[in-house]
């Protein structure tokens, strides 16, 4: 089933500011030669672990420290341990990220964050639903764009029974799988009750779509912009992992239900991992260090400071004036338990889950990845459960 294991439940100064996170990063945290007593990155993994995550890497920065634990192993039932500098998945998570890489395109003045999918993608316009041809790049990040959300079964049967229908007709490029699917998504109608331009839906194709625009007006691939605006930028160590690759040297993905052992997330079929390769805007394939997205959270409560960094000031003032309960660029404007406003999201991607938060106010930010998602039909996952009462725990102390 294509994108199947893409639904998520819930949801000159610059290279001086680089090098310094850089060596703040390796000097602070709960390293090899740590202390006796662990640091509370290191007691929040421990206890993750005891709680039945297979393996996990915990982060807490604030603009000057950073603390790091990790606890696990990388596959179930082995003593192979999680190691601090592991690739793990962070899934949605990766949408703050492409929204972020959208708002450094419209500071250069490539695209606008006004401009729409017929202008952006001409070539499509004429088979657009024409409540879609007028939706932005904006909306588009902001899941107000209106489309299909490709975060569940329905909507992925019915693009593969479409597919089925073209037999060997399909097309054997990523740009070409890119154009079939964002042709046929903008000829669906909007789940139920939803108003394309208007309505708050989540929606993972949007994404896909707003990536697409972006290449579109830059004539750069998706990953190339990711490097150039992102990775480099921002000193960020990632890499692309498809859906069809073995894990070798990094932790496996699990599934499994609470309390029960957990399983292995096996590798998908080589057809299925190039369909994904189309919507990894919305967080599919995307894999990090701890460390690196500990900087990435670093950034943000450098700039919520008011300091200048890599990030976009378009990007920052968006999350600025998020409401509460809000979405923009990535992330749920929401509060901690102690009522301090937050930026917060979770993702999940084969086998892995994630939950990130940040104080608006630039106190700090904490994060949790893991290499285990449940695997019961609840709505309430016991994995993003436990992440987030880990990361919330570090943000009360």
């Amino acid at each position: 089933m294509m994108f199947s294991r893409f639904m998520p439940r819930g949801l000159l100064l610059v290279t001086t500011l680089v090098a310094a996170l850089s060596a703040a990063l390796s000097a602070c945290g709960g390293g090899d030669d740590a202390a006796s007593e662990p640091s509370r990155a290191q007691q929040t993994a421990d206890k993750g672990v005891q709680q039945g995550l297979v393996g996990v890497a915990v982060m807490h920065v604030t603009p000057d420290e950073m603390d790091e634990g990790v606890a696990g192993v990388r596959k179930a039932g082995t003593d192979d341990p999680v190691r601090r500098d592991d690739w793990f998945l962070p899934g949605s998570n990766t949408k703050a990220m492409t929204a972020s890489v959208a708002a450094r395109v419209v500071e250069r003045g490539t695209i606008a964050w006004t401009t729409t999918l017929a202008e952006a993608l001409p070539d499509l316009a004429a088979g657009m639903r024409e409540a879609y041809r007028t939706v932005t790049l904006e909306q588009l990040l902001n899941h107000r764009g209106g489309v299909m959300a490709f975060n569940n079964a329905k909507d992925v049967e019915a693009f593969t029974s479409y597919l089925q229908t073209l037999g060997n007709a399909q097309p054997d490029t990523l740009a070409g799988r890119q154009r079939l699917f964002a042709a046929w998504l903008l000829a669906q109608p909007s789940p139920d009750g939803v108003t394309p331009g208007r309505d708050f839906s989540y929606s993972n194709a949007g994404y896909a779509l707003a990536g697409m625009m972006l290449e579109a007006r830059t004539g750069l691939t998706f990953r190339e912009l990711f490097d150039q605006e992102m990775a480099r930028p921002l000193g960020l160590e990632v890499r692309w992992v498809r859906g069809d690759e073995a894990a070798i040297n990094r932790p496996n993905g699990h599934s499994g239900a609470a309390g029960q052992s957990p399983e292995v997330v096996p590798p998908v079929s080589a057809q299925e991992a190039i369909w994904s390769e189309v919507i990894r805007p919305a967080g599919p394939d995307f894999a990090i260090r701890p460390t690196s997205y500990a900087r990435w959270l670093r950034w943000h409560l450098l700039a919520l400071k008011g300091q200048t960094t890599p990030l976009s000031s378009g990007y920052v003032q968006r999350l600025q004036q998020l409401q509460t309960n809000d979405y923009a660029m990535g992330w749920f404007a929401t509060q901690s338990p102690e009522g301090r406003p937050m930026l917060a999201h979770t993702g999940q991607w084969a086998g892995f889950n994630s939950v990130a938060v940040v104080d608006r106010s630039g106190r700090s930010g904490s994060a949790a990845l893991t290499n285990i998602v449940d695997s019961s039909s609840t709505e309430a996952s016991w994995v993003v459960k436990l992440l987030q009462d880990a990361v919330f725990d570090m943000e009360a102390r």
